[in-house]
């Protein structure tokens, strides 16, 4: 049996197709996602609201379109439905107790890659539209064609998947892990910009730069402030 026959048989199982032809819920679906992942990682709680944040945020930064926002913020509960398969979750969690990051382990890796697949050939039978189903198949492509499923690169890759990936890296990259601590918001740009054009969309990133920079400024303009009220009061 080939690896797409057995990926085909495998099932995503939390979620089935709504019966008696009852039209889906796009909200419910999402929820039930949400809930189902937080439960299997409980380290990653708020994860996938924090990439519906910020790849909206990229998007407004961007001019896209009411509709391709809320499309990124759908894909973004989505985006790693693949994960609730049982086989890739044992892996996980095998790693998590150790404090080893799983994807320095191959085999563990290669299992872990197949869930965009997984997780598209699922949302593909519950009926949701083709462009949520092309963004979480591909949100970990690489712009220079290294990254997987389908080693796309450039604009090939939708748009959604491209915008997805660099909100996804930076909210990975500044959240805690059982393998390491999170880094700074500066840190994760400076990686992300380095990474401009190998792994991310150099069209996206100027404008991660740009949110990055704008909340470091409204975050220091609140610091300021609230040390010359308290300077106020002490002078008072």
């Amino acid at each position: 049996m080939s690896e797409d026959q057995s990926e085909n048989e495998e099932e995503v199982t939390f979620v089935g197709m709504p019966g008696g032809g009852r039209k889906r819920n796009d909200t419910v679906v999402m929820g039930a996602v949400q809930r189902r992942l937080e439960a299997m990682y409980p380290y990653m709680k708020g994860h996938w609201q924090r990439i519906a944040f910020e790849s909206a945020s990229l998007g407004e930064e961007l001019d896209m379109s009411q509709e391709a926002l809320e499309q990124l913020r759908m894909c973004a509960y989505l985006m790693d439905i693949g994960m609730i398969d049982e086989s890739i979750h044992v892996l996980i969690a095998n790693c998590s107790e150790t404090g080893v990051d799983y994807m320095q382990n191959p085999d563990v890796r290669r299992t872990v890659e197949r869930h965009p697949v997984m997780g598209a050939r699922k949302l593909e039978e519950l009926g949701f539209p083709r462009p949520i189903i092309l963004a979480v198949r591909h949100h970990h492509e690489w712009y220079n064609g290294w990254g997987y499923p389908d080693g796309l690169s450039g604009v090939a890759i939708p748009l959604l998947a491209r915008l997805l990936a660099v909100a996804d890296a930076f909210v990975s990259i500044t959240s805690d892990r059982p393998f390491r601590q999170g880094g700074t918001p500066a840190e994760a740009l400076e990686e992300i910009i380095g990474y401009a054009g190998v792994q991310f969309d150099p069209w996206a990133v100027p404008a991660l730069e740009k949110i990055v920079t704008q909340k470091t400024h409204a975050t220091e303009s609140l610091i300021d402030k609230t040390l010359d009220l308290a300077l106020e009061d002490f002078e008072s």
